[in-house]
């Protein structure tokens, strides 16, 4: 049967055929068949051309041995096909048994003979797309020049669809990737948990490259933090050291490419085969944030088995982006969610402290009282307390312990009661002390020492007894002299070692003012770093020297926040305000 006719029957029939088809795999298909059926051959191939390695493939066979030549290669030169990929320019064999120009590698391997053939180039647009071939005339006739302009008639056509096809099969590749991206960047975003982020980066790794094996790696974590790694379809093997090595030996040199690709044949892909890690190719990211080394990503194995291209490696740089921002952001996160937990028991924490402060009356007996604590963070160190012995006597007390936050809220709970108690045993103020201490140092295990000032109010006698525990001066005021006077007394701090505690006895009239105070009080410091001070803390309360205790305490704390402004305050404060009537 000779050659058919190009007739406009059958171009039009041959053009809708091939525009009709909506994948690339039945649009070669279909090429094939009409290029058998045109030119009456007993087989045909199509040969996509491979640019990045620059040779043939056998994407698609008709009436050959198909299963056998799928995949096959053809170099740039080699045999008729590769000559024409060479010159663009078609070729004619007739005798191909005695034509040396035959790749008789290709009939070898799949067991068929080649009798005689014809092959063109598929250009579109100054594009090489491939080559067309139609292989042994049914009737056994020569092929000819007529032939060839039929064949180019259809290579034409072929190159232009299958430029248009993968064109359009590539951008809807895009968009689809585009889109899986968009998802997945919503979804790294509204994780909630680590875990839950871990196993959606590498199952999302997974369906989007079309891989076999997966592992994402984090080192710079918090032993708190997110999980150091999750990996799909590796063994636990991938974090032996010496894997680890091979991988990531040479680190330094391919961070700055961004990424590293490992084939089969090389040296380290050959030991990390051997291992079991691949079979084909492996891919490594880093990933970063803010040029800082957060982990790594390792993809192994495509199930096409085929390379990693361009493609795949915008894709895995666009997602280690993404895994890197939205790991970031999920760190930010759960440390956040402690930072509010921790800030919600501070919350907690200093509303019991200030509820475990006593409530001192305004008035006991012939004594009129105000007190005031304010913590420089959500709790602190300094306490009062008043111990009441009898109708006509009582304790107060202030004291202040070292430092700052919940070491000191935990020893100045500890010390109060401790205090409380001790000071209710004994009439002695330097022995309650003494008592007080040696519970402290037995007892404690805090490293942490307290100040304090006991003074112990007979009101029948007219007398102030007290013992001072390394506390800064404390400040009476003598109504009839109307002069300021101190109290002060030796010993240490409680909580460092064994002391004595000197006690003293002073008589009082009515009318005088007993001041007590934390050094958060004096040592209060204004922007320029200058103390409130003792000398400005007596003058605000010779200025209010006959009014009610409340009020003296409302006109310090006001004087104080006047000079500290706004610098932020560095000390606790306490205040135990006693008129003496």
């Amino acid at each position: 049967m000779p050659t058919k006719l190009l007739t406009l029957s059958l171009i039009s029939d041959i053009t809708s055929r091939i525009n009709s088809q909506e994948d690339l795999n039945t649009l070669l298909s279909e090429i094939m068949g009409i290029t058998r059926d045109v030119l009456h051959t007993e087989g045909s191939s199509l040969l996509l051309y491979d640019k990045e390695n620059d040779q043939l493939v056998f994407n698609t066979t008709s009436g050959l041995k198909e299963e056998s030549l799928a995949h096959l290669t053809v170099p740039r030169g080699k045999g008729i096909a590769g000559m024409v990929l060479e010159t663009l320019k078609p070729e004619i064999v007739n005798d191909a048994a005695n034509d040396p120009r035959i790749f008789k590698a290709i009939d070898q391997k799949v067991g068929y003979v080649t009798r005689n053939l014809i092959c063109v180039p598929m250009v579109a647009q100054g594009e090489v797309q491939g080559v067309l071939e139609a292989v042994n005339s049914l009737d056994n006739r020569d092929f000819t020049q007529t032939d060839i302009k039929i064949l180019r008639y259809l290579s034409n056509l072929a190159a232009i669809a299958v430029k248009n096809r993968l064109l359009i099969d590539n951008l809807n590749l895009r968009a689809n990737e585009l889109n899986c991206l968009f998802q997945i960047s919503q979804a790294l975003a509204n994780i909630q948990s680590s875990d839950e982020f871990m196993d959606l980066a590498v199952k999302t790794i997974s369906e989007v490259l079309q891989v076999d094996r997966v592992c994402l790696n984090f080192e710079k974590i918090e032993k708190r933090g997110l999980p150091r790694s999750k990996s799909k379809g590796f063994s636990d093997q991938i974090h032996d050291e010496d894997v680890v090595g091979l991988l990531f030996n040479d680190k330094s040199e391919w961070m700055f490419k961004g990424f590293k690709i490992i084939t089969a044949s090389s040296p380290q892909g050959m030991q990390l085969t051997h291992k079991g890690l691949f079979q084909h190719s492996m891919i490594l990211f880093p990933i970063l944030k803010n040029k800082e080394w957060l982990g790594s990503l390792v993809v192994s194995d495509k199930t096409s088995r085929t390379r990693f291209d361009e493609m795949d490696i915008r894709i895995l740089r666009t997602l280690t982006n993404q895994v890197g921002e939205a790991y970031t952001a999920l760190q930010v996160k759960i440390q956040s969610e402690r930072l509010k937990n921790i800030d919600r028991d501070m919350q907690v924490a200093a509303m019991i402290q200030k509820h475990s402060l006593p409530i001192i009356p305004k008035q006991y007996s012939l004594l009129e009282f105000d007190t005031y604590y304010q913590a420089s963070r959500e709790i602190g160190g300094d306490f009062y307390d008043m111990v009441v012995h009898g109708k006509d006597e009582v304790s107060v007390i202030i004291a202040d312990v070292s430092g700052k936050g919940t070491p000191a809220a935990l020893f100045m709970e500890f010390s109060k009661t401790v205090l409380q108690q001790e000071v209710s045993k004994t009439t002695s103020t330097s022995e309650a002390l003494f008592n007080a201490n040696q519970i402290l140092q037995d007892k404690s295990g805090f490293l942490m020492f307290v100040t304090a000032m006991l003074v112990r109010i007979n009101m029948t006698k007219k007398e102030l007894t007290y013992s001072s525990a390394g506390h800064n001066l404390q400040i009476i005021y003598r109504k009839k002299h109307h002069k300021i006077q101190h109290l002060s007394g030796k010993g240490q701090p409680m909580g460092i070692g064994k002391c004595e505690f000197s006690e003293h006895t002073v008589s009082y009239l009515p009318g005088d003012l007993l001041v007590l105070y934390t050094d958060g009080v004096t040592e209060a410091m204004n922007t320029k770093e200058e103390l409130f001070s003792e000398e400005r803390l007596e003058s605000v309360i010779l200025s209010h020297i006959n009014d009610p205790p409340e009020v003296i305490r409302q006109a310090i704390l006001q004087k104080v926040s006047e000079f500290v402004g706004e610098a932020e305050p560095h000390d606790d404060l306490s205040l135990f305000i006693i008129r003496l009537n």
